[in-house]
């Protein structure tokens, strides 16, 4: 990577880790109101929502990932016509998205009693399910502009206002709560965020770069490249929605909608590290996209295991960090009695860990332009997860426990390997054989500190008396362990020695 490009890859994600922990307190505050004034009942029916409108999101088929594939040429040549061909594109199929969701948002109503159970007795539920698609739809208007800034590295601009605007919305909204304790217009407030940070990011676009209108279209091979895209991140786009965002829908037929409120609380937590994750290491895809422009396969490959270990530090930290920390947090931030069991937090640690060690993966494909060759990997995936939940949850009644082992045995019997096998075969032209060898030396480590850890977690609880202080401490151990471990286990690899070169490089820059 040449200077500019590190150095923008690095500010990028310096600034988008930042806006995802400013982001972090003002959400939990949030989220005690919610709970503590409209009741689990609600968190529950939001969440199962959510997940319906994930499941309708489908619609949009990945476009989005592959237009930004397709803008990375024209934003480096600076091909003002060409960027204008492909947003108009890209508006006009939205639109069409945002009546097509629309239309099975409400062929969907008549059949929420199936997923809430005859036992919920809520206001407003229906009215409140409306709100949540108009909200869905209304957020594809205007959101073709995000990935036009993510595909010039300009994410900083993106974080920031979604920052300014969350923390606007969610002040709103405690007071809302605070003052009317309405959940219709709780909810009203919460949905229609995305669509005002559209709004601005619109605005930000239309000054910033020269979009024209045109009545040019693309050619045929052009065309032809961004089906095969759309297509391929149609079905990974389809297969990641069923292994993530049908949890709480199958949660609440075979639990209830009690539970799925409980695991939400969880799932807000990983979310925050989740994004911030996406965010550090979704930054670089830009840099990623540059970069194989001017480089062979060969080059692909090694950038490909440099960033994996730096993925690999992070997800590494993050898993330890669920096990060992999300009970504290949980019992600390809303009460003991919404505190799942040691085993659930352990499986959703180690679901978040096997789904995020791919992270990377996922941004090789997107800019590799790969995504054509994945249909049958999704498919796969999709079938995995459906069968093993519903073995899980029908036969063994495991509830909870059997969504998070369907989750992480249909990972590691289909994607954890085909995503790999795609990027190393058509992409660097090569073997897996070193990856599966790098994969399994780092579930080693991650073992290792898992032992490490748990004994240190054991002597703080005798220690230290004070929740919060062994919060803070255990926290810190967390990050220390999780960071020299395995930097000591690499320390004669090319990827320690690039991670020096990095840290030189970006030192240098600031300089």
């Amino acid at each position: 990577m040449n200077k500019g490009r590190t150095f923008l890859a690095f500010k990028n994600s310096v600034i988008a880790g930042f806006v995802t922990l400013l982001n972090f307190p003002i959400q939990f505050i949030n989220r005690f109101f919610m709970i503590r004034y409209l009741g689990i009942t609600y968190l529950g029916l939001t969440s199962l929502y959510a997940n319906i409108i994930g499941v309708l999101s489908l619609a949009d088929l990945g476009i989005g990932t592959a237009i930004v594939f397709m803008l990375y040429k024209p934003l480096g040549e600076q091909d003002v016509e060409k960027v204008s061909v492909l947003m108009k594109y890209y508006r006009n199929i939205y639109r069409c998205i945002a009546l097509i969701i629309l239309v099975l948002g409400i062929c969907v109503i008549p059949f929420l009693k199936f997923f809430i159970g005859k036992s919920i007795d809520y206001p407003h539920v229906y009215l409140l399910f409306i709100i949540y698609l108009l909200g869905a739809v209304s957020s594809y208007f205007f959101s073709y502009n995000q990935s036009l800034l993510y595909a010039d590295q300009r994410n900083n601009i993106v974080s920031w206002i979604n920052l300014i605007v969350n923390y606007i919305m969610l002040t709103i909204q405690i007071m809302t709560v605070l003052f009317f304790k309405d959940p219709l217009l709780y909810a009203i407030l919460f949905v229609f965020s995305n669509f005002i940070t559209n709004i601005f990011l619109s605005i930000y676009v239309r000054k910033n770069y020269s979009i024209k209108l045109t009545k040019k279209s693309l050619d045929k091979s052009e065309k032809k490249l961004l089906l095969q895209n759309v297509i391929g991140n149609g079905f990974l786009r389809i297969s990641g929605v069923i292994v993530t965002g049908t949890d709480s829908i199958l949660l609440s037929a075979f639990a209830g909608i009690i539970q799925v409120g409980i695991y939400a609380n969880y799932v807000t937590i990983v979310n925050v590290i989740q994004r911030f994750m996406i965010q550090v290491i979704g930054a670089i895809t830009g840099s990623i996209g540059n970069f194989i422009t001017n480089k062979n396969s060969r080059d692909g490959k090694i950038l490909f295991y440099n960033l994996q270990f730096i993925n690999f530090i992070l997800v590494n930290i993050a898993c330890l960090g669920i096990y060992f920390l999300i009970n504290d947090v949980v019992l600390l931030w809303i009460g003991k009695k919404y505190i799942l069991c040691n085993l659930n937090v352990f499986l959703i640690a180690i679901s978040f860990y096997f789904m995020n060690y791919r992270m990377l993966g996922w941004n090789f494909v997107s800019v590799y332009g790969l995504s054509r060759y994945m249909k049958i990997f999704s498919i796969n995936e999709i079938i995995a997860n459906v069968a093993l939940s519903l073995i899980f949850l029908v036969v063994f009644k495991l509830k909870l426990t059997g969504i998070l082992l369907g989750n992480i045995f249909s990972t590691l019997f289909t994607v954890m390997w085909q995503d790999p096998y795609i990027i190393f075969k058509k992409g660097f032209h090569t073997t897996t054989k070193k990856y599966f060898k790098r994969y399994i030396y780092n579930l080693f480590i991650l073992g290792l500190e898992f032992i490490v850890i748990g004994f240190l977690a054991v002597l703080s609880e005798k220690l230290l008396t004070d929740p919060i202080t062994r919060l803070i401490i255990m926290g810190i151990i967390i990050i220390i362990v999780g960071s020299v471990m395995p930097i000591s286990f690499y320390l004669k690899t090319s990827e320690f020695r690039y991670l020096l070169t990095l840290i030189k490089k970006i030192k240098g820059d600031f300089n």
